[in-house]
């Protein structure tokens, strides 16, 4: 069972992540993204892969197109926000 506390945090994400869909520039996205960081969590990659699979499946491609591209923004805002890996480590 969802309690009232989980209910408000998924509600608030599915309000979010509704705005950043909506914005049509840059910097509204970005903006959306900066007031609302959980939009850069793997949870939400996971929503929107599953929304543009759906899309895809019912034969909107423009729709997951559309999709695809806002996921891969918030893909790239969340590499620049955790700065290059290092995927080597230091033997020191």
């Amino acid at each position: 069972m969802v309690d009232n506390q989980d209910q408000m945090v998924q509600e608030k994400m599915q309000f979010a992540l509704s705005q950043f869909l909506q914005t049509e520039t840059f910097e509204e996205a970005q903006q959306v993204l900066e007031e609302n960081p959980e939009l850069l969590s793997d949870q939400i990659d996971l929503l929107l892969s599953s929304l543009i699979h759906d899309a895809r499946q019912q034969g909107q491609g423009s729709t997951a197109d559309a999709l695809d591209e806002r996921r891969h923004f918030i893909r790239e805002v969340r590499e620049i926000r955790e700065g290059p890996q290092d995927t080597c480590q230091n033997p020191n």
